[in-house]
């Protein structure tokens, strides 16, 4: 075992970690290491020691330096060089993939996956020809493969070497008796140490690799490296298309004309090389076009079509099972949003396929060097995820999306049922039961409107009173509740009081809030609690801009609240809107509760008009079926008396609260003539 690795682990101890050795033999011993400042992996190449005798280390060292100003995609770069203990070394980064020689070890090769190699590694020897750096030892071992595409690795290493010899100035490496290259691969001129070797022994090289990638086996072999050099500089090719009959012509003209012996009867440029690959997608046989290619394309016409009536299925769908069944409110939006994604799919994929069909399809443009022109970032983009983005796997990913949909929708509404997790319902959990009882505690009035928690206490429990899954204990049971335990009734129920009256009564849970005024806005907030331990059930909170919306938050609130519970989607969202259950007014709603508190409290119809003398007063009369009031009845001569009593104020509008019938009384404007009331009556 030679001590090469222990020599690198020493002058590496500071910056590396090595890991294992990749491979040896040709020109330098390679290993794979770990680079600690930045914690990624890389690869440390260091000359074979038996290449060193009259190698100036130093002229080697500025020879690679040439050779990492190489910045290409399809060209591993240099990333650093040196010595240690007088090895030259250099370091590469990582290709996590496998050589070309692995991979025609696992079996033969395709025509379009050859071309797309051969065209790789073309560009990369164009790129490297340009700025004056040859490879000098192109073979399968120095391709590597990554995520569908090659890259060139130790560009200008052999070079290197040859430049670096101090023995024998005049003469190659060859002729001091040592190989720089690989015999199998060697042109003919660097076999014979011509010193007017130039770029066009990398086309023959690129050739014997193209030779081996499409037919399994190199076009020379021997015993020995002497005989297959020597077959390299007399022996005739064998024809590509005897061995390999489906290669395109196109193709097989290129390979035969790379293996030709005088460097003058090759393509001059591997420019030429990377153009004529490009016309073989184009003009070969179907087996070289890629798959994009091989498909019918689908016009965006057609594509969009199939999108709308699909997008109308599901949409209508899901608006009939949201209206029968009783869907949650985001199913509609989710199913609008999932056929909006399917859209910008369909577009992204008419784009990627349009953009590559025209590349494999049309001439490219080309660039004064020769090269091909440069596409947009879009373009590239979209020519990369061309594989991706297939009107196969859109189609089926569409699909996917909406048997997606369907489960995620099905995963909610079960979870909800059986009371799983946060989306579980309080009946689902069993801590609530159908038609299970609930009792309002007073909300919390803002400072400057004391009046106005008790207002949406009443707003809440008169739309929760709608709900065909929970009962709502009425302020009549709640003031029975408060007589037989002999507390005042006309006192207000804050949260101890209402916990009291809930346990006495078997009531399992309780609803209290408060009212908070922001601004000009309002903040509705609840909660939903435990009675036997105060735990919380639920919270729940609503916004108003300004007191006109205070109502539509306190519906909002309401149908979270009864969603939590577990009543049916569908039940919630047939109650009537709590403005036509009550009144769109929060101030005539006001002078409502402070009317029927008067009432209920003191049975006191004068007390109530005294709390309703302002502009607006509001007479409640109970329905025949009503059992609100047990021991006072309104009769039709009221409405007569009341206005008799306030002659300054008309009947304006009436309207019904559950059992109860209201009517609305306005203060008739001073001087205003009496056309104005008539009308005003009709309007109400």
């Amino acid at each position: 075992m030679d001590d090469l690795l222990p020599r690198l682990q020493r002058a590496f101890s500071d910056t590396h970690d090595f890991v294992r050795e990749l491979g040896g033999g040709g020109m330098s011993r390679t290993y794979l290491a770990t680079e600690r400042a930045l914690n990624r992996p890389v690869v440390i190449k260091v000359l074979a020691p038996e290449l060193l005798a009259g190698v100036s280390v130093e002229r080697f060292k500025r020879e690679v330096l040439l050779a990492a100003q190489l910045q290409h995609p399809h060209i591993v770069p240099v990333l650093a060089s040196g010595d240690a203990e007088g090895l030259p070394w250099f370091t590469m980064p990582y290709v996590d993939g496998e050589s070309l020689r692995q991979r025609l070890g696992a079996g033969p090769v395709g025509i379009g996956e050859a071309v797309g190699i051969l065209r790789d590694v073309s560009r990369a020897l164009a790129f490297a020809h340009g700025r004056g750096v040859v490879h000098r030892d192109i073979k399968p071992d120095n391709v590597l493969l990554s995520e569908g595409s090659a890259t060139v690795t130790d560009f200008g290493i052999a070079k290197a070497i040859n430049a670096a010899r101090t023995t024998a100035p005049n003469a190659t490496l060859t002729q001091a008796g040592m190989s720089i290259g690989t015999p199998t691969y060697m042109a003919p001129e660097q076999a014979a140490g011509d010193p007017a070797t130039d770029h066009r022994a990398d086309l023959y090289s690129f050739g014997v690799m193209a030779f081996e990638l499409l037919t399994g086996r190199p076009p020379f072999t021997g015993t020995s490296p002497a005989r297959v050099l020597a077959a390299q500089m007399s022996d005739p090719p064998p024809l590509i298309r005897e061995l390999r009959p489906d290669v395109p012509a196109a193709l097989g003209d290129l390979v035969m004309a790379c293996l030709a012996k005088e460097p003058a009867s090759r393509p001059q440029t591997a420019a030429e090389i990377s153009r004529v690959l490009e016309s073989v997608l184009t003009s070969g046989s179907s087996a070289t076009a890629p798959a994009i290619l091989l498909g019918i394309p689908v016009s965006l016409g057609k594509a969009l079509g199939l999108w709308a009536l699909g997008a109308m299925t599901v949409m209508s769908l899901t608006y009939a099972a949201t209206v029968s069944v009783g869907l949650p409110g985001w199913a509609l939006p989710a199913a609008a949003a999932t056929m909006l994604a399917g859209l910008f799919v369909i577009g992204a994929t008419d784009y990627a396929q349009r953009v590559s069909r025209q590349r494999f399809t049309q001439t490219p443009t080309l660039t004064p060097r020769g090269g091909a022109a440069p596409m947009g970032t879009m373009a590239t983009i979209a020519l990369k995820a061309s594989p991706l983005l297939s009107w196969r796997r859109t189609w089926l990913g569409g699909v996917a999306a909406v048997v997606a949909f369907v489960l995620l929708l099905g995963g909610y509404m079960t979870a909800r049922a059986k009371g799983i997790g946060s989306m579980g319902s309080l009946i689902g959990k069993g801590t609530l039961a159908a038609n299970d009882r609930l009792i309002l505690a007073d909300f919390k009035s803002p400072a400057g409107d004391t009046t106005l928690g008790v207002t949406i206490t009443e707003a809440l429990r008169a739309d929760l009173s709608q709900s065909k899954t929970v009962r709502v204990l009425s302020r009549a049971n709640v003031r029975d509740v408060l007589r037989l335990m002999r507390r005042p009734v006309d006192a207000g129920v804050d949260l101890g009081l209402a916990r009291e009256v809930a346990t006495r009564e078997g009531i399992k849970a309780i609803v209290e809030g408060e009212v908070v005024s922001l601004g000009s806005g309002y903040v509705v907030a609840a909660r939903l609690l435990a009675t036997q331990d105060g735990a919380e059930l639920g919270t729940f909170r609503e916004t108003a801009a300004n007191s006109d919306e205070l109502l539509g938050a306190v519906e909002q609130l309401s149908r979270a609240l009864r969603e939590k519970v577990g009543e049916s989607f569908k039940d919630i969202r047939a109650a009537a809107p709590l403005e036509r259950v009550t009144t769109s007014s929060v101030d005539a709603l006001k002078q409502y509760v402070q009317g029927m508190r008067a009432i209920e409290d003191r049975n006191d119809l004068i007390e109530m008009v005294k709390r309703c003398n302002f502009k607006v007063m509001i007479l409640s009369f109970p329905d025949k079926k009503s059992t609100h009031f047990n021991s006072f009845h309104f009769h039709d001569y009221v409405l007569q008396e009341v206005m008799d009593m306030f002659p300054d104020y008309i009947l304006f509008h009436s309207f019904k609260l559950v059992d109860v019938q209201f009517v609305l009384f306005v203060k008739k404007p001073a001087n205003a003539p009496s056309h104005v009331f008539r009308n005003l009556q009709d309007q109400g």
